[in-house]
């Protein structure tokens, strides 16, 4: 592929709804897996434009975090008033 070792890839989720928002996250490629990922949410208006971004949030990847990933594929985003997230 053309990605270049050790650099970032983005991937994106975006949710068409009402009240649309975009999950967005980091992920360092390379030779070694990744130590941790970054996540942040983007809350779009009814024009489809960027309304606010949250803060980017860093997820630690340790070896059991990473296989129960594999495992499931899936990624639970909770948001709370105090605006703190958790996998």
């Amino acid at each position: 592929s053309g990605v270049e070792p050790n650099k970032p890839v983005r991937y994106s989720y975006t949710r068409q709804a009402r009240g649309s928002w975009s999950l967005n996250w980091l992920v360092p490629i390379g030779h070694e897996k990744p130590s941790n990922i970054k996540v942040f949410i983007h809350e779009l208006n009814a024009g489809n434009q960027l309304s606010h971004m949250s803060p980017i949030y860093t997820i630690e990847m340790g070896d059991e975090l990473l296989a129960k990933l594999a495992r499931d594929a899936t990624f639970f985003v909770r948001a709370h008033e105090s605006n703190e997230m958790q996998p």
